[in-house]
């Protein structure tokens, strides 16, 4: 009895010690999205392999702990790696691969196995990140728009906001999908229009399974957006297994979980709050600390392989005081409060029709709010209230057929209808009025193989509005050129897009004569794959903007505004603005195939718009250069350690006449000089280390950040102080250690 005891505690122990985990996931066709059954997958580097079911499921057991790629191959479609896999203990990663049918075989053409995304049935290169990228990238605190701005397209207002600027477009013009789901805004303190006022993003990145962003041109199936779409796609819940974590750090605590709740329903949620506003007291901060929480969640019904149901949540509150003490302190005129809501709850179908089509189609309500008060330092009266509520209804259907190997095509259309109420008050004047404006698109596109070398797209989007009440049309063509023995690709892109001018000045124009602005965009792209994990890329580019909101030629005197980058409450608006941007981007990019992975990317171009005097100007984000290098190693699972410099040119400004602010107790500006001077230049070092722990019961993160490594005064923007009677300036960040923990379960 004794020596059996002995030889079961050697069997637990033995597999307490070993330290074992899965690789899972399911293989389909991306032309049909139906399961593929018998493709081949192999661990890389080992013998160990599977082959997928009749419902394209796989599974591989009995790995060691640690990261691993995977090699997917099937009969008739392209091969494609999987990297950044990490198997562990008590968890695992169920992945969603899409096998692209072979149809770029020519003569002459080396067709190569990449761990990239992109693939030769791509309508427009774009550049995608999946989950366990997102979670390491360095300087980004898992914020989706601080990862996607170390891309050399995107240029950011500083670490204070969450803000993108694409290609010289303003942090209004991008447009973000969830699962084919429209969603406002990705940020918290976000306003009606779409900017962030706040350094925190709204989307839980341990949702994400991937995200695909367009920068470049985007296809026709997204619409209403100027510069940039981004395609994120949640993860589904678990199916076999109930699982989780719970997350703590400098800022905020969250949980997640997911699992299953019948055979054919899988969930997955979570909850995050800040907590600094709960200590703000005890430590001495002056309320001026931002405070945050979101919940989001997805549901999954699937009935069959040839539909799913999915139900999305995603809700976002926060909240910004400013005390009166701490405005006196910093020099500041104001104090008061800024709160922000989103809620948006979406329904999507996906059904397979047959082999050759399939269709995705998704009904979302969302409603903001957002809500400000400020008050006077000196007489504690009211000096600027705003309460916006904005309310968006969005149908859309995307249908996908196949006709053959070499030709496909795409087409749906979107409803789209937005309501805006407003109450604005401003220096004793108020402004109050409401707008309802309906969008009707639809759109189509085709895809074939020419010459045996040549992928070309060509579709249009074709929109209606109920304030300019005619059609619109919008083409777009992709040419994807490949040289044969495997010397790149030449990609050209050219296409038109449309976008509403904001809903306050439609609100004031009482003829209802402003347009939609428009922008015509061209890019000569060359792309070259130099190993299966290194690729290089060079763009040229130009964006041209017609129809934008300005004031009329009497104001311009006053205040020169290029309306676009900086929304303000004007009357007489017109729709004549035009403005340019031109550019040359470098992308160096190495994916994680071996310890080593990184970004090298760098931008020089301009963005000028034109006065009503015709006075070339630059826009708000002129920042004419951009640089940023983003490289990691892990040499194990154990631990990581990684980096991101950033550099960019000097922000374009104003210059404040002391002078006469302090005559009129009131800033004033050098308006013949707008935006002619610029702020120092900008760079920054972020430093991330993350060690990984395996526990009885699950495992165990932990990393910290140094923000600022260096402690680089950058500065953001100049304001004259009636306070002080001088001339101030507001900077970013300065050296901020970040840290955390996840406990995954």
């Amino acid at each position: 009895m004794a020596m059996k005891y002995v030889i079961i505690s050697l069997i637990l122990f033995q597999s307490l010690s070993h330290s074992e985990g899965t690789i899972s996931g399911n293989i389909i066709d991306k032309t049909n999205q139906l399961p593929l059954e018998g493709a081949n997958i192999s661990v890389v580097g080992t013998i160990k392999g599977v082959i997928s079911d009749k419902n394209g499921d796989f599974l591989i057991s009995e790995l060691e702990n640690g990261f691993y790629s995977i090699s997917v191959s099937y009969m008739g479609y392209e091969s494609k790696f999987v990297a950044d896999i990490w198997v562990r203990d008590n968890a695992y990663e169920f992945l969603k691969i899409e096998l692209n049918p072979a149809i770029i075989n020519y003569e002459g053409v080396m067709v190569t196995q990449s761990y990239f995304s992109k693939t030769s049935v791509d309508q427009y290169n774009s550049i995608s990140f999946n989950n366990d990228e997102i979670r390491r990238a360095p300087g980004s605190g898992q914020e989706i728009s601080r990862i996607l701005n170390a891309l050399p397209s995107v240029a950011s207002v500083g670490e204070n906001r969450q803000d993108m600027l694409v290609r010289g477009g303003g942090p209004t013009e991008n447009g973000f999908v969830i699962d084919n789901i429209h969603i406002p805004s990705i940020s918290h303190f976000n306003t009606p229009d779409g900017r962030s006022n706040g350094p925190i993003g709204m989307i839980n990145t341990e949702m994400v399974d991937d995200i695909e962003f367009f920068s470049n041109g985007f296809p026709a199936e997204f619409g209403n957006k100027l510069s940039s779409y981004g395609n994120i796609s949640y993860r589904d819940g678990k199916k076999d297994s109930l699982a989780g974590n719970v997350s703590i750090g400098m800022g905020g605590a969250g949980s997640l979980i997911e699992g299953s709740l019948l055979h054919d329903v899988t969930f997955i949620g979570s909850y995050r709050r800040s907590y600094l506003d709960l200590i703000s007291d005890a430590i001495n901060a002056g309320g001026g600390l931002p405070s945050y929480d979101d919940l989001q969640g997805k549901l999954k019904y699937s009935p069959s392989h040839y539909d799913a149901f999915t139900i999305l949540l995603v809700n976002g509150n926060s909240l910004y005081e400013r005390k009166k003490e701490e405005s006196i302190s910093a020099g500041e005129d104001t104090y008061g409060n800024v709160k922000n809501k989103q809620n948006t709850i979406g329904l999507g179908h996906r059904h397979i029709w047959n082999q050759n089509a399939y269709s995705n189609t998704s009904i979302s309500i969302s409603k903001q709010n957002a809500d400000a008060t400020f008050y006077e330092n000196q007489s504690d009266t009211i000096s600027l209230s705003t309460n916006d509520i904005f309310r968006t209804f969005n149908a859309r259907q995307i249908n996908h057929i196949q006709f053959n190997k070499i030709l496909s095509s795409a087409f749906g259309f979107e409803i789209q209808n937005r309501n805006l109420e407003y109450d604005f008050f401003l220096n004793n004047v108020n402004s109050k009025n409401d707008v309802l404006v309906t969008n009707l698109s639809s759109f189509m596109s085709i895809k074939s193989i020419l010459f045996r070398k040549v992928l070309i797209s060509i579709g249009s989007r074709f929109n209606w509005n109920d304030f300019e009440r005619e059609i619109l049309i919008a083409p777009r063509i992709n040419v994807d050129f490949s040289f044969s023995k495997g010397w790149g690709n030449i990609i050209i892109n050219s296409g038109r897009y449309y976008q509403n001018p904001p809903e306050k000045y439609l609100s004031v124009v009482e003829e209802n004569n402003l347009e939609s602005i428009n922008t015509t965009q061209h890019s000569l792209t060359f792309e070259k794959l130099i190993t299966s994990s290194t690729k290089f890329s060079m763009s040229v580019y130009e964006k041209k903007y017609n129809n934008a909101p300005m004031m009329e030629r009497n104001q311009i005197f006053t205040d020169p505004t290029f309306l676009l980058d900086q929304l303000r409450t004007y009357r007489n608006i017109v729709s004549n603005g035009k403005a340019k941007t031109t550019g040359v981007e470098l992308l160096f990019e190495k994916k994680r195939a071996t310890n080593f992975y990184g970004l090298i990317g760098g931008t020089i171009y301009k963005s000028t718009y034109h006065d009503q005097l015709g006075v070339k100007r630059n826009r708000n984000n002129n920042y004419e250069y951009l640089f940023n290098i983003v490289g990691g190693y892990r040499p194990s699972s154990r631990w990581e350690i990684s980096l991101r410099w950033s550099l960019f040119g000097g922000r374009p400004y104003t210059k404040i006449d002391l002078v006469n602010s302090n005559l009129d107790d009131e800033e004033v500006l050098f308006y013949n000089e707008f935006n002619r001077s610029r702020t120092p230049i900008y760079h920054n070092l972020f430093l991330r280390y993350e060690r990984r722990k395996k526990m009885k019961y699950g495992n165990i993160i932990t990393y910290i950040e140094l923000w600022n490594a260096y402690n680089r005064k950058n500065i953001e923007t100049y304001f004259w102080s009636r306070e002080k009677q001088d001339i101030l300036e507001t900077a970013y960040f300065s050296f901020i250690p970040v840290g955390g923990v996840e406990i995954e379960f």
